[in-house]
């Protein structure tokens, strides 16, 4: 009996936990979106004098017309999976939950100015003034909404299920292999698939720039296009962490962080809430520690490329 009693009360503390957790992420974006939309930083960012090359439009306007052609048959399988089953998996609650970190893209640069997107691309720009604890004077960023709101959607996720199909065949093949081996498999998932997608987006299809970043230790350090190697290391890492909570589901469709929801004594719309929330904590922590990582070494980094095109600058 008093083995049922800590139980319950250890269930109790973890999912409320990341549930209260995953309230805050949620008001704190419903805010910032909100006050972005009702404030005049709600308009497209210019591009400026530099002419955006017509290879360069080309290719950012099949990359939007190419995610928004695949959100769709996404958004169906999604909303059908629900349906079909009458509960939410944890893949799926990822997605949400990816999907809710999107609001702290810009974080990146909350302390000084250190990635920038192509104004070509669809945008009305930034939200980030109004992120809680901005400190960086520049906030005219042009989000793409036509490609990184599904990307955090769909291809985040994605990325972190390449990874746990990477851990599971390590696993398979290595019974006792550790967590140092699972994620190592992970890592090098990612980087052959979500990695080389990074790079060529910054090299070679002008989709975004890393101007702020240290240039001994970026390829083509010194140019707009310059990437950072540590980036292979930082962004990863929040896809590897996500497919090691996938691999914690158990039979009953749980994982670590929403594991004996099932025992609470509440309706199952509020149970799916807190799933649903924890999600949405997990996802958003693991956003914030990337992203304040990255925003905190700009402060040191080198000062931008020369060769920095107006289009990429975000003034």
């Amino acid at each position: 009996m008093s083995e049922m009693v800590a139980r319950r009360s250890t269930t109790w503390h973890r999912v409320y936990a990341w549930a209260a957790l995953g309230a805050l992420f949620a008001f704190a974006q419903i805010y910032a979106y909100t006050a972005w939309i009702r404030s005049e930083d709600f308009r497209p960012v210019d591009l400026g004098a530099d002419p955006v090359p017509e290879s360069v439009k080309t290719t950012i306007d099949h990359y939007q017309w190419i995610s928004v052609l695949i959100l769709i048959p996404v958004a169906i399988w999604f909303v059908y999976g629900i349906v079909k089953s009458r509960r939410i998996d944890a893949v799926r609650l990822m997605m949400i939950g990816w999907l809710s970190a999107y609001w702290l893209d810009p974080w990146l640069d909350f302390l000084r100015p250190m990635f920038t997107y192509n104004a070509y691309a669809l945008n009305f720009g930034c939200w980030c003034r109004f992120i809680p604890f901005w400190q960086s004077p520049h906030a005219r960023i042009a989000e793409p909404i036509l490609i990184d709101a599904p990307s955090y959607f769909y291809t985040f996720t994605g990325t972190a299920v390449i990874a746990l199909w990477a851990m599971r065949a390590v696993r398979k093949r290595w019974p006792r292999a550790g967590n140092v081996r699972l994620a190592l498999a992970g890592f090098a998932a990612i980087w052959m698939t979500m990695g080389l997608l990074d790079i060529a987006a910054s090299r070679f299809m002008g989709f975004d720039a890393w101007p702020g970043a240290f240039q001994h230790a970026s390829f083509w350090g010194g140019h707009y296009y310059q990437f950072p190697v540590y980036e292979f290391l930082l962004f990863p890492s929040a896809f590897v962490a996500s497919a090691f909570l996938l691999m914690s589901v158990d039979n009953n469709g749980y994982t670590a962080i929403d594991r004996g929801v099932d025992r609470l004594e509440c309706h199952a719309a509020v149970r799916a809430a807190l799933r649903v929330l924890a999600f949405v904590a997990f996802c958003n922590v693991l956003n914030l520690a990337y992203t304040t990582a990255m925003g905190v070494h700009a402060v040191y980094a080198d000062p931008w490329p020369a060769d920095m095109p107006s289009w990429l600058a975000n003034r």
